[in-house]
């Protein structure tokens, strides 16, 4: 890995330091994270243009082992505990204005959605310190099913009719909404009952039923905050619980527009009835984008991540084979918004593409070719 593209990733705290300067700021400056995000990446992407540098086999151990990455991604998790107090203090102290509150969300909820992707990377991780810290983050945006339902639900049925988050071709954003948070939520639901009902322990008790905790933990939560300012404000503050709950809604909608675009209309063959092909770097939209992909800890390396999901988004790979995204993810998000648009881009996009032919033989050559 070049030094530049490792110092690279240190690009992921522009985002918090522009949203407490935009609150300094003020009026318009309150629209900073997000402007940055959503407009100038994209234009940063389009200039310095696409990476195509995969890890080679020899220096993978090493980059794996460098505590540099793991020391960035930990950090965030405290960061965004840190701006959720901060932005709680802000709203029970002091008195915003329509356009300065709308801008503060929406800069707030640039990093806190991007938390989950970091809830997301520590979540593959097999030890108990980095799913402490990946349910922690989660706790902050009201989505700790997705701790569950993401590793044992979406890894194991993506690209088939079982996976609530993978949109349909042909489906809007908005109708994957509906079923991508709530068919989610059942499906978390579903697999904790399951494994409590093989460890024959009570569905109700939250010393046991992990979903019950997950409710519980952000309820707390926000009480804590709420207490805590309506004490230092002297009056009840009522404004931390919209502010909470306003930034998760706004946080897992913009994961779950994230989840629409890197899925919409992949599937793997059914190999007989009920049982599908296995997952295969085929099976996820890819977007290789530096500036963008730097931002977001390489998650629009998708397909990569799907075929071996224990493998830390530093060496995370790029397949040409891969289906391919025009644009970076903030680019696509605002797509994935306007309907019409999105489906004139990405339906031909995705038609073209499912045209091509890759039988088993030449999917085992692309992995290989690339381990």
């Amino acid at each position: 890995m070049s030094v530049l593209k490792k110092l690279g990733f240190l690009a992921s705290y522009i985002i918090p330091c522009l949203i407490v300067l935009g609150y300094y700021g003020g009026g318009w400056w309150m629209f900073s994270a997000f402007v940055f995000a959503y407009i100038l990446i994209p234009i940063f992407d389009e200039i310095i243009g696409k990476d195509p540098e995969n890890i080679s086999h020899d220096e993978i151990d090493s980059i794996v082992n460098d505590r540099y990455f793991e020391v960035i991604v930990y950090s965030m998790v405290y960061i965004q505990l840190a701006l959720i107090v901060w932005g709680a203090y802000v709203v029970s102290e002091f008195s915003l204005t329509f356009v300065e509150t709308v801008g503060f969300l929406l800069s707030l909820m640039t990093f806190t959605s991007g938390g989950i992707n970091i809830a997301h990377e520590l979540g593959h991780k097999q030890n108990a310190w980095a799913k402490f810290h990946s349910k922690l983050n989660l706790m902050t945006v009201c989505y700790m099913h997705f701790y569950i339902e993401h590793n044992k639900g979406h890894h194991v049925n993506v690209a088939t009719p079982h996976d609530p988050a993978t949109s349909k071709k042909g489906q809007t954003f908005y109708a994957f909404w509906f079923q991508t948070v709530v068919g989610s939520w059942r499906s978390a639901w579903n697999i904790e009952k399951r494994r409590l009902q093989r460890a024959d322990l009570s569905l109700w008790n939250p010393v046991h039923n992990q979903m019950l905790q997950y409710i519980i933990f952000p309820l707390l939560f926000v009480i804590a905050l709420t207490v805590l300012f309506s004490i230092t404000s002297g009056a009840f503050a009522w404004a931390v619980p919209v502010f909470f709950f306003a930034q998760s809604y706004m946080a897992f909608s913009s994961l779950e527009a994230v989840n629409y675009i890197e899925h919409y209309g992949i599937q793997r063959r059914e190999i007989a009835p009920g049982r599908y092909e296995r997952v295969n770097p085929l099976h996820s939209w890819n977007s290789n984008h530096l500036v963008s992909n730097l931002m977001l800890f390489q998650l629009q390396r998708h397909s990569d991540h799907h075929a071996y999901a224990a493998r830390p988004y530093q060496v995370l790979r790029h397949f040409d084979e891969s289906p391919q995204l025009p644009f970076g993810y903030p680019v696509m998000i605002l797509m994935s918004l306007v309907p019409p648009l999105w489906f004139r881009v990405m339906d031909k996009r995705l038609e073209a593409w499912q045209a091509q032919s890759y039988d088993a033989e030449h999917i085992q050559q692309i992995v290989k070719a690339n381990a």
